[in-house]
């Protein structure tokens, strides 16, 4: 009997270890996704930056209102790495502190 509870809890065990895993992959690719996301988005928004300083659109109210919204973009596009960041560091303390009282 307790040889069949030991199999079935290495084999949940083993499932859950590889799930984590696989989470921990996802949201690896979705943390340099978004990292390419914001260098995208700075770059947009010094085109429209030049763009609203060329002679010939210096001033456009649409143009503005562009560029205030892609620095908004971006500003929260930062917050949200930043908590991502933030996230993981803490993380790698809890790890670094248990591996620290065995």
């Amino acid at each position: 009997m307790i040889e069949l509870i030991l199999a079935l809890s290495v084999i949940v065990n083993t499932f859950l270890v590889w799930y984590i895993v696989q989470l921990l992959r996802r949201f690896l690719v979705f943390q340099e996704d978004l990292d390419e996301f914001a260098i995208k988005l700075e770059e947009y928004e010094g085109h429209v930056e030049v763009v609203n300083n060329l002679e010939r659109f210096y001033g456009d109210a649409t143009l503005g209102a562009l560029l205030r919204h892609s620095k908004e973009m971006a500003e929260e596009c930062k917050q949200f790495q930043s908590i991502l960041e933030n996230e993981e560091n803490e993380e790698e303390e809890e790890e670094y502190a248990t591996q620290e009282e065995y």
